[in-house]
């Protein structure tokens, strides 16, 4: 049986800045842009979904590292410092964090950082996840907030006749970039020619919001053979991302 702690209880816990929870540890564990804004007073502001970047690593040096640094690292669209954090462990997602009896600090400077050998005699972080509360001065303005994201290159364009640069919206979520599958725009530029727009570069290329960019070998003349292509995409507050 579960402590009598560990029963389910659907409440979460809103952990404001430079908060810190350093708790005994009870019991060893039994074997993750963005939802639309909600107002707050006279701001709007919104969270994230719930993000996991992994399993804790093992050893007395591991641990769960869901700092908001490493989520941006990883490609997640958040911002850098933000208003407020959620912190919960995956096994027990309806529990409050402060119930978990584990030493994690969770506030909205630092995001999530769980150590190894701060958990007492187990000696093992859960397996985290956090969410980020962004708020934006566009926000605010009543104005929708819209984010590019950077250049994506998935690589040079493949050989032959059949081959080409493949950087497609669908393609690019595959790959595990967090951008929305439904993008406002794009834009697309030859990695050669940054400084030139698409139109100057004189091959057939596909760039679009629907499709994102697809370049065949076998539409480009006598050449035959596709520019390395980047793309980049804009994604708004009211769009699906992937996580």
């Amino acid at each position: 049986l579960l402590h009598p702690l560990l029963q389910p209880q659907h409440r979460q816990l809103h952990l404001q800045q430079n908060q810190q929870l350093r708790l005994p540890a009870l019991v060893r564990p039994q074997p993750l842009l963005l939802h639309q804004p909600q107002q707050d007073g006279e701001e709007k502001c919104v969270w994230s979904d719930w993000i996991n970047l992994g399993q804790p690593t093992s050893g007395s040096e591991g641990g769960d590292n869901e700092s908001i640094k490493k989520i941006i690292s990883a490609g997640y669209h958040i911002c850098s410092a933000p208003e407020a954090v959620e912190c919960r462990a995956k096994q027990y997602p309806g529990l409050q964090i402060s119930q978990l009896g584990q030493d994690v600090t969770c506030n909205p400077s630092v995001g999530l950082i769980c150590q190894n050998n701060k958990q007492g005699l187990q000696q093992k972080c859960f397996d985290y996840e956090i969410r980020v509360k962004c708020l934006t001065p566009t926000q605010c303005s009543g104005e929708e907030k819209c984010v590019w994201s950077d250049w994506i290159n998935l690589g040079q364009p493949t050989s032959g006749t059949e081959g080409g640069d493949n950087e497609s919206i669908k393609n690019i979520i595959a790959a595990g970039y967090h951008i929305c599958s439904a993008p406002e725009a794009v834009e697309c530029r030859a990695k050669q020619y940054p400084g030139l727009q698409i139109s100057q570069l004189g091959q057939d290329v596909t760039c679009n919001p629907s499709v994102g960019l697809i370049c065949q070998n076998n539409k480009q003349g006598l050449q035959q053979k596709c520019f390395d292509y980047e793309i980049r995409v804009k994604c708004c507050l009211s769009n699906s991302y992937q996580q």
